[in-house]
Parts: C-alpha cells; structure tokens; sequence
C-alpha cells in the first residue's frame, strides 16, 4: 500500500523524527546467557513478555530468544488443571547458548523508529534489541510499542 496523501510526507517526516529511546521499554527484561534454561521458561511467564535479550556478564546483547522459539523447542501442555506449563526437567536439558538467536540485529538508543520499522517488516522480527553507544542493552523495541506510538497518535488527533 502507497499512501497517497499529503499527509504521507508528515507520517515520513515523524518516523525519522521519533527516536526509539522515546518509544522502547525500558527497562527491558533479559536474562544472562548462563541462566539455567527452566528459569528463562519462568521469565517468560512471570513478566508475561514475548521476547527476552540474553545478555553477557557486561550486559552486551549476546542473543535473544522469543516465546515463539522456546514453543519450538518444547511446547507446553495442559495439566490436569487445564493449566498450561512446561515440563521443567525436559527444559533442563537444554542449554541457553546453544538455543538462542545469536548475535541478534540491535539498534542504538539515538536511531530514529524508521531504522526500525524496515527490518522488523522485512525480516519479520518481532523486536530489536536497542543499545547504548557503549553496546549495553538499555532497551527493546516491539511491534506492541509501535501500535502503541500510532494509536496515541490517533487518540490524540480525536
């Protein structure tokens, strides 16, 4: 879809404008690369999060994983509760390096959302891990936080 408007050269002009440290969360949850995996399950769960940063002792983004990627490796059943989990002693024999995303695309805290938008839609991430200049993690942007940004926008224009 092309849009067709005047007002498209105002949506481009605010997408280069907007920076991703005003649009991230932040702080962003994440977890170290040598956290048992069971615990990673749990992170997921208790924070009610789909994407999780795994950082190095330096809180350098090393990998990430999604829900999506742990659903992969070992789907959650209902138990007799009609409660869905896991099974932690079959997630116990899995090794956080070994299952991650490594090296995962990152953007600077100062890029504009536009920087972001692109590779999401092209390569289909579901978020990306926003660093500082000194490469820590300080942040995430999601699909959720840029639907949350265009409809502030639209509630604001009503």
């Amino acid at each position: 879809m092309r849009l067709k408007y005047a007002e498209d050269f105002y949506v481009r002009v605010l997408l280069k404008k907007v920076k991703l440290s005003d649009v991230m969360t932040s702080p962003v949850v994440s977890v170290s690369v040598d956290m048992p995996f069971r615990n990673l399950v749990q992170c997921f769960q208790e924070h009610r999060i789909r994407h999780i940063p795994i950082v190095n002792s330096n809180n350098e983004v090393v990998g990430l994983m999604s829900q999506r990627d742990l659903y992969k490796i070992q789907p959650p059943h209902k138990n007799q509760d009609g409660v869905w989990v896991y099974d932690l002693d079959v997630m116990d024999g899995f090794i956080l390096r070994n299952v991650m995303t490594v090296n995962p695309f990152t953007l600077l805290s100062s890029s504009s959302l536009d920087r972001a938008i692109d590779p999401m839609v092209r390569h289909k991430y579901g978020c990306i891990p926003v660093v500082d200049s000194n490469k820590k993690l300080c942040g995430i942007i999601t699909q959720y936080d840029i639907l949350k940004l265009a409809n502030e926008i639209l509630v604001e224009g009503q």
